[in-house]
């Protein structure tokens, strides 16, 4: 049986190895977090020149739906002072 010396030691042992790998796992945990927040970061940058691409090309689609409807106007003007056919 160990004498409460070497027990000692064990637990002593023990705990520094413990000690030293919660610090490991917390540092590896904070360096996957820089990871997380960085990749966040872009992806909100992204999402925001997504949403002002989307907003431009709404804002062209307007612009040509404008333009479509005045030309078919225009079109519907001129095919009513045609003359019919014979």
């Amino acid at each position: 049986m160990p004498t409460q010396e070497e027990r000692l030691q064990t637990v002593e042992f023990n705990l520094q190895q413990f000690k030293t790998e919660t610090i490991k796992a917390y540092g590896e945990m904070a360096m996957e977090l820089i990871i997380i927040k960085g990749l966040t970061e872009d992806t909100v940058k992204r999402l925001r020149t997504m949403e002002r691409d989307f907003s431009q090309l709404k804002t062209t689609l307007d612009e040509h739906t404008t333009r479509f409807n005045h030309v078919e106007t225009l079109l519907t003007q001129i095919l009513a002072r045609l003359p019919e056919k014979p």
